[in-house]
């Protein structure tokens, strides 16, 4: 049998194969000292190359390093004020640098009451404990015994009996002009239900226009009449402006000059030997302007127009736009909403105004199971309130209005598009018949003591052809925020967008392309160790041809298969040239000494078998020509 020689590894060859694994995936891994280093040297960022430069002595560094930690702690303070600014107040409101032209503005609804809210003939024939007392009960604000047993709230009863004993506006109105042209007071002014009772009003929406649903209860009782051959209604809102272009023959009417003679003029009736109730004191108008797309509140809000007198009332616009940028501030920080934010259920477009009478109704139909008959009812069976439900709805409205309330209100914000007419009433004595006048709304009228206890002659005009706006806009935009920060770093950092493009980067892009560069050197590497490693054992092959299968002498020079296993892994995992060149060497030497002992332990073989034949002594005659 054979003899099979022990191979000692060498201990500087022989890696472990772990420990070669952990070398491998340190040489591709960039350490987080070596990137931040890199970064501090190589930023835009002033003084962290100072902190960064290994040249440096340790304190040096370290003032650095404390400088850059205070400018870094003013600067967030600094943009912290900023930004409470940007949130706390985000809106500016001025004026606009570009005039509004009086074309673009609608003249404004016009809303007059007669102070008689019952004529005493209609209430005279009323019979006691019917349903038409309760009715006038209701209207007139009357306490007494009230029938309920009779009294159902249907709001057609109502509105028969406000209809049929309140002064309609053919004859409160009793000469009408606009513009220089004398108009039917009966085709430009319609008939509306108000706080006041049955009103009439001038130059408002069309219902088609103001309301959601038309099947709704009307606060407008009958049509324009044959204005509607006459006049065409188009649309008209705050926000948007007339949907097409206005005309003499459409409404809402824009304003069509300035002064007194392209204005509106009327003569009121006041009829006063007529007056049953009234919510005043005295005899004569309740007056209010208002936009065209909201319902007038005549109780708290109307101006006194005293029989007697001629009065000229100059009409100033108020507008309120806002800039589109303002739309993504939040409501409760622009105190405003747009068209598209609202969400009314009666009105079409939205205002304070007609928010508030929403709002009001559906706080009395919830805690009292009626409402007043001029407010919104979105059903026709809905429950008007009589004067037995006045303590319930009182309190609910006195609630509305005591602004310290905060369990019952009515949070409803302005427009952000609204306009609001501010008059300006002048009033001087009426005189009728003593001296010749100019005004024609008076031809008919020769009375002179009808006139001083009955009428009234009103005016109503602008005086100037341009009106700005006030605008919400934008006190620190998204720009200029971004602007005073970036001016902020600049200031104390030197801080740009350059400069966080470089964080990115050093925290993202370069640890992985690096990781991508190292592995292609180690794969180049691993070919090359490769490459010289297989033409050294190719070298080592000189000593002998390969033994075959049958051969049972191993020696170190040839390896095994689990050699050839441990050469491959050795291949993926050697070190550099060098290394390899040495285990050839050492292996060469190796391989010469295991067969000088070879050699050597042939040679004892034989002389051993030499000396027990007697090789050496005198031969018998017996021979031995192998040995020989």
């Amino acid at each position: 049998m054979a003899p099979v020689f022990p191979l000692h590894r060498l201990p500087h060859v022989a890696f472990d194969k772990e420990q070669r694994i952990k070398a491998a995936i340190s040489r591709e891994r960039v350490s987080f000292t070596e990137n931040l280093r890199e970064y501090c040297l190589n930023t835009t960022i002033h003084g962290l190359k100072y902190i960064g430069t290994v040249s440096l002595t340790l304190c040096e560094r370290a003032y650095f390093f404390l400088t850059f930690l205070v400018v870094t702690a003013c600067s967030i303070y600094f943009i912290s004020n900023v930004y409470i600014k940007w949130q706390s107040s985000p809106i500016i409101i001025g004026l606009n640098p570009i005039a509004t032209h009086i074309r673009n503005i609608p003249f404004p609804a016009v809303t007059i009451c007669n102070m008689n809210q019952l004529r005493r003939e209609a209430a005279e024939r009323i019979e006691q404990n019917t349903l038409e007392q309760t009715v006038l009960q209701s209207i007139c604000s009357i306490d007494g015994d009230f029938n309920d047993t009779q009294y159902e709230g249907k709001w057609s009863a109502v509105k028969r009996m406000l209809l049929s004993a309140t002064q309609p506006c053919s004859a409160l109105l009793k000469a009408c002009r606009y513009a220089k042209q004398p108009e039917r007071c009966s085709e430009i002014f319609q008939s509306i239900f108000t706080d006041e009772g049955l009103c009439c009003t001038f130059n408002t929406l069309d219902t088609v226009y103001m309301f959601r649903n038309a099947t709704a209860p009307s606060i407008f009782p009958t049509e324009v009449g044959s204005s509607s051959g006459r006049f065409r209604p188009i649309l008209w809102t705050p926000e948007n402006g007339y949907a097409e272009e206005p005309s003499n023959a459409s409404y809402p009417r824009f304003i069509a000059g300035p002064g007194v003679a392209m204005g509106l003029a009327m003569v009121l009736d006041a009829n006063a030997s007529d007056y049953f109730c009234s919510s005043t004191s005295s005899v004569g108008f309740k007056i209010i302007f208002h936009s065209p797309s909201e319902t007038p509140k005549i109780t708290d809000y109307a101006q006194y127009i005293p029989v007697g007198t001629e009065n000229r009332i100059i009409i100033t616009p108020k507008i309120n736009d806002a800039a589109d940028q303002i739309r993504k501030v939040a409501q409760a920080q622009r105190q405003c909403v747009f068209a598209s934010e609202a969400n009314l259920s009666y009105y079409s477009v939205y205002s304070r105004n007609n928010c508030e009478l929403e709002c009001e109704a559906k706080l009395i139909l919830e805690n009292c199971g009626c409402v007043l008959y001029y407010l919104p009812k979105l059903y026709e069976d809905t429950k008007i309130c009589s004067r037995a439900n006045a303590r319930c709805y009182e309190q609910i409205r006195s609630s509305i209005a005591f602004t310290a309330n905060t369990s019952i209100s009515c949070s409803c914000l302005p427009g952000c598009f609204e306009i609001s007419y501010v008059p300006d009433l002048t009033t001087a004595e009426l005189q009728v018949g003593r001296f010749g006048i100019r005004e024609t709304l008076l031809d008919n009228v020769k009375d002179e003591v009808y006139a001083k206890e009955n009428l009234a002659l009103v005016y109503i005009f602008v005086k100037d052809t341009y009106y700005r706006s006030f605008t919400k806009g934008e006190l620190v935009g998204f720009t200029d925020f971004l602007s005073n920060v970036g001016g902020l770093l600049g200031l104390f950092l030197g801080f740009s967008i350059i400069s966080l493009i470089e964080v990115i980067y050093f925290v993202t892009l370069r640890p992985y392309c690096a990781k991508r560069k190292q592995q292609c050197i180690n794969r180049k590497e691993q070919n090359v160790e490769a490459n010289h490693l297989t033409a050294a054992r190719n070298e080592l092959l000189w000593f002998g041809s390969k033994p075959s299968t049958t051969t049972a002498i191993q020696f170190l020079g040839r390896p095994t298969d689990a050699d050839r296993y441990d050469a491959n892994d050795y291949h993926l995992h050697a070190g550099r040239n060098a290394m390899v060149k040495e285990f050839a060497a050492k292996l060469k030497h190796l391989v010469h000494s295991r067969l000088q002992q070879a050699n050597g332990w042939v040679r004892n073989t034989f002389r051993s078998r030499r000396t027990q034949l007697g090789f050496g002594q005198e031969r018998t005659g017996t021979s031995y020509p192998f040995y020989d």
